[in-house]
């Protein structure tokens, strides 16, 4: 009789191990975050991974979603489009997400893109500025401005600014740094900023010193200058070096600048638009900063931290929406989406993208401490 009581109660305490997974899986809405987490342009993920990490801490102090509470699980690409696609096979297959974050840089986001759009699986990316990562793809969105608005408002801004003549060097490797240039040049010759000089350079050059030097030779009023942070400080530096004395104009991507560059006065020469502002008065961002620095002890000075955040904001806004974890219910609730977000108010046009969107024009002083020179409005 004793050894019959041990036997059931051995096959009780197993059988309440394998239910018990279960209990807590079904209490658990996951979430797959998809972005470039090491590597050269490791920054922009992992600002977007804080941002994304930071309300969904704060979603499940104040219940979760659906009374369930959210994980979220990440995937490093790498930078790599095929590793993108790899985690979302993963993240779908073995983790049993519902809906994806990410990617981070347009070419992962938009090879995420076409195998997302085959399931119609829910996909956000806070930061692929790519026109094309939504373009017939019904079950993609994003929360940041696109290539074409940034390319046009440092146009406009010039323009404004009495700018009669520009030169551009940008990276013919990369798709982002094309497509600024191309929104860039379009807009400059309807606003009468005549273009000099046109140069580039394939990703991973390291001295510039050639183009920089038919740059300089045309005597242009401004340089505009589509690289990421890394590249961008060596140009600069090595613009000083040939004497090329003029204001630099960026896109968004050169935000992570200020620690790599080491003679930071050169960063007072250097104007771009970013998607967020630490020094914006919306009340969102004012509590989301305050929010990040005790979470991680320091300013958001990457914006994909706020769009990231707004990222996170608009998916588990859009569960909560939709009452389920229907993949088609929920993108049909992004679609919905009309609220205001940390980087501002988010509603998605027929392309998917946040139409309300504005841009924030900085710039830095002699320390490397960023500047708000104004805002443009889409």
């Amino acid at each position: 009789m004793k050894n019959r009581l041990i036997v059931v109660l051995l096959a009780l305490v197993m059988a309440l191990s394998l239910v018990a997974p279960a209990a807590m899986a079904a209490d658990t809405i996951k979430i797959g975050g998809i972005g470039v987490l090491t590597g050269d342009y490791s920054k922009y993920g992992l600002a977007v991974k804080e941002g994304v990490d930071l309300y969904i801490k704060q979603v499940n102090a104040a219940g979760g979603v659906l009374g369930k509470q959210v994980e979220i699980i990440w995937e490093d690409t790498q930078a790599e489009p095929a590793y993108a696609i790899n985690a979302y096979n993963k993240l779908i297959d073995q983790d049993e997400v519902v809906a994806i974050i990410g990617g981070v840089l347009s070419g992962e986001s938009k090879a995420l893109a076409e195998v997302t759009a085959e399931d119609g699986f829910p996909q956000i990316s806070p930061s692929a500025t790519a026109y094309e990562v939504t373009t017939d793809r019904p079950n993609v969105f994003r929360t940041c401005f696109l290539d074409p608005f940034q390319g046009n408002a440092i146009a406009n801004y010039m323009a404004q600014a009495g700018i009669k003549t520009a030169a551009v060097l940008y990276d013919n490797a990369t798709e982002y740094s094309l497509g600024l240039y191309e929104a860039f040049k379009a807009t400059a010759e309807e606003k009468g900023v005549e273009i000099v000089a046109t140069e580039s350079a394939a990703y991973g050059e390291k001295d510039y010193k050639t183009q920089l030097t038919t740059i300089k030779n045309a005597n242009p009023g401004a340089v505009f200058l589509p690289y990421y942070g890394a590249d961008a400080a060596m140009i600069l530096a090595q613009a000083k070096e040939i004497g090329l004395d003029v204001n630099f104009y960026g896109g968004d991507g050169i935000s992570d600048i200020v620690d790599l560059v080491t003679d930071k006065s050169l960063l007072t020469q250097l104007v771009y638009p970013d998607h967020f502002s630490a020094e914006s008065e919306n009340e969102k961002a004012r509590a989301f900063v305050e929010a990040y620095q005790q979470e991680y002890g320091k300013l958001p000075t990457i914006s994909f931290s706020a769009t990231g955040y707004d990222a996170a904001v608009v998916l588990l806004s859009a569960i909560e929406a939709a009452g389920n974890t229907d993949k088609q219910a929920i993108v049909d609730a992004i679609k919905a989406t009309d609220l205001v977000a940390v980087s501002g108010r988010i509603v998605f046009d027929d392309h998917n993208d946040p139409t309300s969107k504005s841009a924030y024009l900085l710039t830095f002083d002699a320390t490397g401490e960023k500047k708000l020179l104004g805002q443009v409005d889409p």
